[in-house]
């Protein structure tokens, strides 16, 4: 039947399009999904670190404003994401995104039938956010390089305590810390309740992003 011949011409259009969109929202590609998923992994973040990291979201009032009325974002000392609201359920489907693109037989299937816009495949988009925070990590133009220092050990041992890093890395407690405070706010590492610190669960995952950074 002609309907159903439409349909069949129209699906891989259709795919591309669905795709594309779920693509675009990842906090790798789009600059506002980005900001509000950090907020949200973070629970919360300070004021003055948004606004060096977001100036154009962060900066101007106006802006400020509209983002806060559209996604519920509270805008004080501390920048949150309101509960409830739509930046919230956002950073949900974000979370929701992300685990299946890490689907590899969802990524197969799909990206054989747009392999002409996706020769190399469909993005793993959790492990290309890694590589984002790790590269935004290591552009810091103070820490950076000394908290890749302090995560490339992490790595290597597992978990470690601030002692400990700071003997192995012949680093001081101030460098070190602000380092440890770095890779809490880009979620690399995870804070455990006896003080150790170990890598995040996206860095167990994907542990070869970190190499050659």
């Amino acid at each position: 039947m002609a309907g159903e011949r439409n349909v069949i011409e129209e699906f891989p259009k259709q795919l591309s399009n669905f795709v594309r969109a779920l693509v675009a929202l990842a906090p790798s590609r789009n600059y506002l999904s980005q900001f509000l998923y950090v907020v949200r992994m973070n629970g919360s973040v300070d004021y003055r670190i948004m606004e060096e990291a977001y100036p154009d979201l962060v900066k101007d009032e106006f802006v400020r404003e509209a983002i806060s009325k559209a996604f519920g974002v509270s805008f004080t000392d501390k920048i949150s994401l309101e509960s409830g609201k739509y930046g919230y359920f956002l950073t949900d489907f974000i979370a929701k995104v992300f685990e299946l693109f890490e689907i590899s037989e969802f990524r197969s299937k799909v990206g054989a039938m747009l392999k002409e816009e996706y020769p190399e495949g469909l993005p793993n988009l959790s492990e290309e956010w890694l590589r984002v925070r790790i590269e935004g990590l290591s552009s810091e133009p103070i820490y950076g390089r000394n908290a890749i220092k302090v995560l490339n050990e992490l790595i290597r041992v597992g978990r470690a305590n601030v002692e400990e890093l700071e003997k192995t890395l012949s680093m001081g407690r101030g460098v070190l810390l602000e380092c440890l405070n770095l890779l809490d706010l880009y979620t690399l590492v995870t804070k455990k309740s006896d003080g150790n610190y170990s890598p995040s669960e996206s860095l167990r995952k994907y542990p070869a992003v970190l190499e050659g950074v």
